[in-house]
């Protein structure tokens, strides 16, 4: 195509500015919605591994009970009678804290002694300061996030509990975490002698399985063992269906901009039908003219996606509280509320931003 050609088609969109601002508009807000929600959801998600990896860590198997948890009896039978030594106690439970904010906090109660092996945070990695043992020294010391200052009001019922810092934790997997000695644990959360799950690390192999069968038959009534990762995905698939709907529901807003864009493209056309008649009577070619239309339909494209991504980024960094918040109100709770930007997320926005576009103008282009 000509340069002379490419004047003669953009010279329509320069002259009539509404109509070519509504249709990047179009574009910009369908690529917008897609983004933001598919963010909102990769956030979601996200923030679900990194509280599953700081409760399951690096377990390979676990021992549940009900509503009441373990007896943690079973725990020093398991530990001393039995021989386990890759075997952690957990007491974990959420309490909101005691002034106006209300933040629901996650408490982790741990044995600092046997913890190393299971989680990260007991492996003294760079980037946190603390020492699990410092926990031991004082019943109301916690490892708390930066973010929570020197101190923290908890409150269950009418009663206040106060932790104070023994330790930092940081980065964004640790918000909303408060790590304590297990006895603190059980205070704060009323569960005295009482233990939410008992972790394992089991070998792979064949052994594993008469292990499995013979840990199983020593459990009291009412107490199972399972793997940790059937648990974790039985937890994932609860939220499945509201991500999907959330998905459908950003695709059907690409629809939309892509019959804005139709239309667009379609008007723009009909409005130009004497000077595309013109053109060809002076030689242009079919094929140059869909090229030409095409190509005015990606420039909108690409200024449409830039704008959309760019809205898109500022709306999904919103829209993950609200996700975070509705998943808590009806499947489980997430501490962990930060927006997390990925790269496949970008290029999908723009790849159905463009691809759209070219799709819209197809027919009008023809």
């Amino acid at each position: 195509m000509t340069p002379l050609l490419w004047r003669a088609l953009l010279r329509h969109l320069l002259r009539h500015p509404w109509q070519l601002g509504l249709a990047i508009l179009g574009i910009a807000l369908g690529v917008a919605i897609v983004l933001a929600v598919d963010l909102a959801n990769a956030s979601a998600r996200r923030s679900f591994d990194l509280a599953m990896n700081r409760i399951t860590g690096h377990a390979t198997h676990r021992i549940v009970g009900g509503g009441q948890g373990v007896p943690e009896t079973l725990y020093v039978r398991l530990r001393v009678e039995r021989g386990l030594r890759h075997i952690s106690p957990v007491v974990t439970g959420y309490l909101p804290r005691a002034d106006s904010s209300g933040q629901l906090l996650q408490i982790l109660g741990v044995d600092p002694f046997a913890e190393a092996p299971f989680r990260d945070p007991a492996a003294d990695l760079s980037g946190s300061d603390f020492d699990l043992r410092a926990l031991l020294l004082n019943p109301d010391a916690a490892l708390l996030p930066r973010a929570l200052g020197d101190h923290v009001t908890l409150r269950r019922g009418q009663q206040h509990f106060t932790l104070k810092r023994a330790g930092t934790l940081t980065g964004p997997e640790l918000d909303g975490l408060i790590i304590a000695d297990i006895s603190t644990a059980q205070t704060l959360l009323g569960k005295t002698g009482r233990l939410t799950h008992i972790d394992l690390i089991l070998p792979e192999g064949a052994a594993v399985e008469r292990l499995l069968a013979e840990l199983q038959a020593e459990l009291p009534p009412g107490v199972r063992l399972e793997r940790a990762a059937e648990r974790n995905q039985a937890t994932a698939d609860l939220s499945a269906a509201f991500s999907l709907n959330l998905t459908a529901m950003s695709l059907l807003a690409l629809v939309v901009g892509m019959f804005l864009i139709y239309n667009a493209i379609s008007f723009s056309v009909v409005q130009r039908r004497a000077l595309l008649g013109m053109l060809r009577a002076l030689g242009v070619s079919r094929r140059e003219l869909f090229i030409g239309i095409l190509g005015e339909a990606l420039l909108l494209g690409l200024a449409g996606t830039l704008l959309g991504g760019l809205l898109g980024l500022w709306l999904g960094s919103g829209l993950v509280h609200l996700v975070t918040r509705t998943i808590n109100d009806l499947y489980y709770v997430l501490s962990v509320r930060e927006f997390f930007i990925e790269p496949a997320s970008l290029a999908k926005g723009a790849a159905l931003g463009l691809l759209a576009t070219l799709a819209a103008a197809w027919l009008p282009a023809r």
